[in-house]
């Protein structure tokens, strides 16, 4: 348990990383450093534990993952640059609804009336964060539209990549499959990450080190604490990085929630509960 509440904990902190680099470089060229040095601390770390390198045969699924990746982390990290942490956050956690819709969708999985309530929840949840609260008429949303439309889509594509992980866990080795998919997706993002870099002084060199730091040492922790606890308790502390997006939020960068925050997040986290109970019950024999 330790393990996953850790690795969230950093996974939110990288989310912080990226907004305050995002003040000085383009949103393309965060993601790039992210998935660089990801993959650098990550091949740093196979090299001192003897753990397995990627291999030829995992290449195709690596890159299809690193694509995902790059468009999921470009739209994160845009919304997080252009709206407060913990409402990202709470939009964010939508992706376990969407994993539910996609099922439906492409596998043909039938959505129960459990299903239905909790895509129900989840949507009035984003609805309440998206609209609730505004000075303006209804259709008006405050603040980047571009970047509410990131928020809302970025967990679809991140269901996918969860998704795409699920399947081949079993096949690749956690650090292997970790380092593969971030040097790939940095190898992915780098062109357009070319455009003109500011000067690079000592604040975000030690910005930049550090996303990939966190995001290495964070996804490391929750692939390990997963493999250790129930994935109904590891949904339950997912929920806290609401709370930690909120203090980060906070206290570096002076953003206070709105209770329409609040509401709206505990519709989601509502419908997630949900979501992962019927997951968790057993099936009808065919």
């Amino acid at each position: 348990m330790l393990f996953c509440a850790s690795g969230i904990v950093l996974m939110c902190c990288m989310d912080a990383t990226a907004k305050a680099l995002g003040a000085d470089l383009t949103t393309f060229q965060v993601v790039f450093l992210r998935y660089l040095g990801s993959a650098i601390w990550l091949t740093l770390w196979i090299v001192l534990t003897g753990a397995s390198w990627p291999k030829r045969t995992d290449l195709g699924r690596q890159a299809q993952r690193a694509a995902l990746l790059v468009v999921t982390a470009t739209m994160f990290f845009y919304a997080v640059t252009h709206l407060p942490l913990a409402v990202v956050a709470a939009l964010g956690m939508t992706a376990p609804v969407y994993v539910t819709l996609l099922g439906a969708i492409f596998f043909h999985e039938k959505i129960g009336p459990t299903a239905w309530l909790a895509l129900g929840l989840g949507a009035a949840g984003s609805a309440t964060i998206i609209f609730a609260g505004q000075t303006s008429s209804f259709g008006a949303i405050e603040g980047n539209a571009l970047a509410w439309a990131a928020a809302l889509l970025a967990p679809l594509t991140y269901a996918i990549v969860v998704a795409l992980l699920k399947h081949h866990s079993s096949r690749e080795d956690p650090a292997a499959m970790t380092m593969g998919q971030s040097l790939l997706a940095a190898i992915f993002v780098s062109p357009l990450a070319l455009g003109a870099w500011p000067a690079i002084t000592l604040e975000i060199a030690g910005l930049g080190t550090l996303i990939g730091l966190l995001g290495a040492v964070g996804f490391l922790l929750l692939i390990n604490g997963l493999r250790r606890v129930p994935v109904s308790v590891f949904a339950v502390l997912d929920y806290t990085a609401l709370i930690w997006a909120g203090l980060l939020g906070f206290f570096f960068f002076s953003e206070i929630p709105g209770p329409q925050l609040w509401l709206g997040g505990s519709l989601i986290i509502a419908a997630c509960v949900l979501n992962s109970r019927r997951a968790a019950a057993p099936q009808p024999a065919s």
